[in-house]
């Protein structure tokens, strides 16, 4: 049977998702380490689904309209930067995650 040889997995569990409500638990552990009260940010690159704390994505939001103001952008200006960079950071994440997932594939160990 092959073995996947993760670099940087914290943590990795298996959970139930109920077929008729859609609904999963997230485990305590994970909860826990993404600061969570009671919501999440859920985002899909390729075949994976990547979670974040929504308070981190609104910083991370923040941080980009005031780097656009601060670059001298003004009145509509500032939407249409804000969008453009929001999706370079956007494809900067999908890019990220693919590289790891071809690194990651070419690392496999295999239990005989």
């Amino acid at each position: 049977m092959a073995r996947k040889t993760y670099n940087s997995l914290h943590s990795y569990k298996r959970i139930h998702i109920n077929p008729e409500t859609r609904r999963m638990t997230l485990p305590e552990q994970f909860y826990d380490a993404l600061r969570l009260d009671d919501e999440i940010m859920l985002a899909q690159v390729g075949d994976y689904i990547v979670m974040r704390n929504p308070e981190e994505m609104v910083e991370t939001e923040t941080g980009i309209l005031e780097a656009v103001i601060d670059d001298g952008f003004e009145g509509q200006d500032i939407v249409r930067e804000f969008a453009y960079r929001k999706a370079r950071q956007e494809e900067r994440l999908r890019q990220e995650v693919l590289r790891q997932e071809q690194e990651e594939t070419s690392q496999l160990s295999i239990d005989l």
